[in-house]
């Protein structure tokens, strides 16, 4: 009976190492704030092909949809009116001005951006009270549609 019982714990135990490990939710006031408020936290480095003044347009082509909801990282609030500026490349002619554009955010903290096929999409993410926030995580991979949410941390005093 004790070998049945080693056996089945041992199948038990190795029955998960074929997965791969839970990626930690970014940080958060609390977890259960983290765990409820999905969206990217992670800043990366400002693109240097990163140009101030982009306007202010939705639409700078067709054959892609972004969308997403930037959202607080305290409460998980929506953060309205926050300016999400995006430069996407496009495969064979690099960042295009014609596709660079500024979007602001509704009172639900949505936003919606259209472009031609963008091999990657550069954002810089900023509101009044938070930290600004890049991010060049969004890969499309071929899909005509995507989605990434963003997480702003608030402003220290």
């Amino acid at each position: 009976m004790r070998t049945l019982l080693m056996v089945m714990l041992a199948a038990g135990l190795v029955a998960g190492c074929d997965r791969p490990a839970a990626r930690p939710p970014a940080p958060a006031t609390t977890p259960a704030v983290a765990a409820a408020c999905p969206g990217d936290a992670v800043g990366d480095p400002l693109s240097p092909t990163y140009r101030p003044g982009a306007p202010v347009r939705s639409v700078v082509g067709k054959g892609h949809v972004l969308t997403g909801t930037v959202r607080s990282r305290r409460d998980c609030a929506p953060v309205a009116r926050a300016r999400v500026e995006l430069w996407p490349e496009i495969a064979g002619q690099g960042h295009p001005d014609a596709q660079r554009a500024t979007v602001l955010t509704d009172a639900a903290g949505r936003y919606r951006f259209q472009s031609d096929p963008p091999e990657h999409i550069h954002m810089l993410v900023s509101a009044k009270g938070f930290e600004p926030l890049a991010s060049n995580r969004y890969h499309p991979e071929g899909r005509a549609s995507g989605r990434l949410d963003i997480l702003l941390t608030p402003a220290r005093s």
